[in-house]
């Protein structure tokens, strides 16, 4: 697995995330000062807001190629990928009999304390 390209993906995420609603609050400042006659276009506010919404989808579309890269770039062989689901499987399995295991030890010390107290 290529972890780089998933870690660069998650670097740039925020940042493209940030510059999008940045970008939006600056377009919402922008309409709100302006009058009903007025073009849109001619805010400095909205135009802003614009480029850094511009910016923010950029950046959340190369999050998104590099983090699709690396899911197409290193397919995990079947053996591998099986014998790692074997071993997950077991340690579940260990770990919802430990569960249940220490449940029952609450349960029977209770049941105890309530036989006591009679």
């Amino acid at each position: 697995m290529d972890r780089s390209r998933y870690d660069s993906a998650m670097f740039w995420l925020p940042f493209g995330t940030a510059a999008a609603v940045i970008g939006l609050a600056l377009m919402t400042i922008g309409i709100t000062r302006l009058s009903s006659s007025q073009n849109v276009w001619s805010s400095v506010w909205f135009d802003g807001g614009i480029g850094l919404l511009a910016v923010g989808a950029l950046l959340l579309l190369w999050s998104l190629v590099l983090f699709l890269s690396r899911r197409r770039a290193a397919p995990a062989p079947p053996a591998a990928e099986g014998s790692a689901r074997a071993e997950g499987k077991d340690w579940m399995s260990e770990a919802v009999r430990g569960y249940y295991r220490e449940r029952e030890q609450l349960f029977r010390a209770r049941q105890k304390e309530k036989n006591k107290k009679r």
